[in-house]
């Protein structure tokens, strides 16, 4: 949703599990060279772009591995698109044998002994999680402000899934509707899958809760308006609701659609959006987490930009606050707190990442600047929502805050691990900044939104 897209604090994921092969010593600004964004299937040897059409040039290539249907890791390698699948193979074969072995297992296949089997073709073979039998009817809801052709050309990104039965809502969040409204009903005349809505209220958590209200889906999607989604993505989103018990949100994984800036780059080394590849399960009793801070560091949990819920507990859920996200003085952090409730409301989140979107990372470093600071601030200011919204969640919290002050600020935390040395310490400064001044910005933001509630001038 552009200008003022959501604040997806993201969270840390251990440097083991984002396995690249070095094409040059650091991701950093002395060394960084441009690289193409891909994905090789390495049975089948098809590459695929996140945008179809847009192949950059660049011989340096950063690319997503598939192996047995599953995504194994990530790899840096030097090669052309046709021999990308070999030098791909080889680099995941040194770096990521004990996910190769584990995939296989899943698969029901022997183990790899070497590079060359990867390559070897294994029709019907993969261990993705079965659909339902009733296939549930999905509503997918965009959040657009002000952004009509790269919403348009989500909409028809999205129907070209592999999954239905499906419908999208596309819900405009600019108090004048009707550029986009006229869009939607031109491009998709005649087309009940898709349906136009109007939030003129500003603020992502206004717009996805329109969304809410409009899907007529047992399950409901949230995404925006400027991510590139995979085929199977409903598919795999949909699929996940029945790997453990009690699941009311499936999230999925999200990955750079581009590296042409070092800006994208430092991104990617702060966490990104990606959570893994590995599926996980959250809840608070077979699948409960060991660790200070569960489950309140639901950045784990997955990204808002790629979730989906039932729609009925959503909606028991109360949806999305509106005194956090983009658009108000708090900036983000209102996926932060819809995925810590549905897990402490004694829900299931499962993160499945087959349930795959590429997203153009910003490319300035002044955009990303910003963007630190504001991370910052959507942090501390969902924390400090939670301090007023329940005692009980309060005190424990309020427990938990030394910790979380150690994983925030030491630089060898997990959360800290993957940025280089060459990430600019300014960055980091700036998100701190914008944890101090986070609680300042909740409290501003609530009184603004009671405000704005109450039909007086904010």
């Amino acid at each position: 949703m552009n200008p003022e897209p959501a604040v997806q604090q993201p969270a840390a994921v251990p440097a083991s599990v984002l396995r690249v092969a070095p094409v040059e010593e650091s991701a950093g600004a002395a060394a960084f060279r441009p690289r193409r964004v891909l994905a090789v299937d390495l049975e089948t040897g098809a590459v695929e772009y996140p945008d179809p059409d847009r192949h950059p040039e660049h011989p340096d290539a950063r690319v997503l591995v598939r192996w047995l249907g599953e995504q194994i890791a990530i790899v840096a390698v030097r090669a052309t698109d046709a021999d990308v699948a070999r030098v791909a193979a080889d680099a995941v074969w040194s770096t990521a044998r004990d996910e190769l072995a584990a995939a296989a297992e899943r698969s029901g296949v022997p183990a790899p002994t070497s590079a060359a089997d990867l390559l070897a073709p294994r029709p019907g073979v993969g261990s993705a999680p079965e659909l339902p039998a009733e296939r549930p009817l999905v509503t997918v809801t965009i959040a657009s402000l002000r952004n009509v052709e790269p919403t348009i050309a989500c909409v028809r990104r999205i129907l070209t899934s592999s999954y239905e039965p499906l419908e999208v809502v596309v819900v405009d969040n600019d108090a004048d509707g009707e550029p986009l409204r006229t869009a939607v009903e031109t491009a998709f005349a005649g087309d009940a899958r898709v349906r136009w809505a109007h939030e003129p209220r500003t603020g992502l958590s206004f717009a996805r809760n329109k969304g809410l209200e409009e899907a007529r889906g047992e399950i409901v999607v949230f995404t925006d308006d400027d991510v590139l989604v995979d085929r199977r993505w409903v598919e795999r989103l949909v699929a996940g609701f029945g790997v453990a018990e009690g699941v009311a949100c499936v999230t999925g994984a999200i990955l750079p659609a581009e590296q042409e800036t070092v800006a994208q780059v430092f991104l990617e080394e702060y966490g990104g959006f990606h959570k893994g590849f590995s599926r996980q399960v959250f809840n608070l009793t077979d699948h409960r987490r060991d660790t200070p801070l569960y489950p309140y560091d639901s950045g784990q949990f997955g990204s808002g930009a790629n979730m989906a819920f039932r729609t009925q507990a959503m909606r028991e859920m109360g949806g999305f606050p509106i005194d956090l996200g983009a658009g108000t003085l708090a900036h983000g952090g209102e996926d932060l707190d819809v995925l810590r409730r549905a897990v402490t409301a004694g829900h299931t989140v499962v993160y499945e990442p087959a349930a795959l979107m590429w997203h153009y990372h910003r490319r300035s470093m002044e955009a990303l600047r910003k963007q630190m600071f504001r991370y910052g601030v959507g942090l501390s200011a969902t924390v400090t929502k939670w301090l007023f919204d329940d005692r009980r969640i309060a005190v424990d919290v309020l427990r938990r805050i030394p910790r979380g002050i150690v994983y925030v600020a030491r630089p060898g935390s997990p959360k800290n691990q993957g940025k280089s040395t060459e990430f600019p310490r300014v960055l980091t400064a700036l998100e701190l900044l914008g944890v101090l001044y986070g609680p300042v910005a909740y409290l501003r933001s609530r009184r603004r939104t009671a405000q704005r509630l109450a039909g007086r001038p904010a």
